[in-house]
């Protein structure tokens, strides 16, 4: 009886060595929401020129559905009767999933902000928003 306790003793502390190691060695991103980790313009950056297009990369591969961008005047704050400045839908780059685009009309000077939502491969959705200037032509 004592040799069958010590056999499932060990291995009870095999298994909980293994599973330790198991989620020490997972990957952490698997579990996180997708990040900005940059964008063009540069988030709180001011433009001498006002882009054609909102440009962002983020930290997880993106699904090719349910992702969207934003672009208002600053100015503009009530959700309801705000002009969305982007053209049409937010598209996933096919040569780098990370990589989300979307055109804008052209953009007088002044504040803008930016808002997005982006559904990752792993199924997590994420929203965001920075600010930019786009500054008066000198």
């Amino acid at each position: 009886m004592k040799n069958q306790n010590n056999v499932a003793f060990h291995k009870l502390v095999i298994v909980g060595a293994l599973t330790a190691l198991f989620f020490l060695g997972a990957p952490k991103s698997a579990l996180a929401h997708a990040r900005l980790e940059r964008s063009s313009p540069a988030a709180d950056s001011e433009a001498a020129k006002a882009p054609a297009q909102i440009e962002l990369w983020f930290s997880e591969l993106l699904d090719d559905g349910f992702n969207s961008i934003s672009v208002f005047a600053a100015a503009d704050t009530d959700p309801k009767t705000r002009k969305n400045l982007a053209l049409g839908d937010a598209k996933v780059d096919a040569k780098d999933r990370t990589h989300l685009i979307n055109a804008v009309n052209p953009l007088p000077p002044g504040d803008y902000v930016v808002e997005w939502r982006v559904l990752s491969l792993d199924g997590h959705s994420a929203p965001g928003k920075f600010k930019f200037k786009v500054s008066a032509a000198k």
